[in-house]
């Protein structure tokens, strides 16, 4: 049963399984229930990061979070 309330941030880890519309679909729901920002990080640990505006450069909730992790 999903939660009927997000945290603050709301992270997706995105795999080759995942379809666009499905990571569409998982960020809609999270920000739906009160997220302020998703960020999905890819295979290649590239983060990037939404609200409910849409993409943003970077998170504002943590502005020096880098766009890259190490995998």
């Amino acid at each position: 049963m999903p939660a009927p309330i997000a945290p603050e941030i709301c992270i997706e880890v995105q795999s080759r399984s995942n379809s666009p519309a499905e990571m569409i679909e998982k960020r809609a729901l999270c920000l739906e229930a009160g997220a302020q920002e998703v960020w999905v990080c890819n295979e290649a640990g590239e983060l990037r990061f939404f609200d409910v505006s849409g993409e943003l450069d970077r998170s504002i909730l943590v502005p020096d979070f880098p766009l890259k992790i190490r995998v």
